[in-house]
């Protein structure tokens, strides 16, 4: 099923950026007005909790002749372990991303 906006433009699922998390939507394509469906929004208010849950802040530290920072321990029931290996990407001259191939925890859409 087809859907529009207010303002007559089509409604196409997308990505959106709400509170710096990176979320499905649905989005105007002529207005940019977004909605979220009822799956969506609790994806939303789930993910906001999980990183309340994490949420702190950190030290860096030198560990060698690198540094690091220490990642809180809440994460193992994510799915996080001693070992698992990411890609680290500068976002902003303050914020850096961190990710890892497999997904940490599942949460539907």
């Amino acid at each position: 099923m087809k859907f529009t906006c207010e303002c007559y433009g089509d409604i196409t699922r997308s990505e959106c950026l709400e509170d710096s998390l990176i979320v499905p939507c649905l989005k105007c394509s002529k207005c940019g007005k977004i909605y979220y469906t009822p799956e969506q929004a609790m994806y939303l208010i789930r993910l906001r909790k999980a990183n309340e849950a994490i949420e702190s802040q950190r030290k860096i530290v030198k560990v060698g002749s690198s540094i690091a920072a220490i990642l809180p321990k809440k994460l193992e029931k994510f799915g996080l372990a001693e070992g698992d290996t990411g890609t680290i990407k500068v976002l902003s001259p303050n914020s850096i991303q961190l990710s890892f191939k497999k997904k940490l925890f599942y949460l539907k859409p």
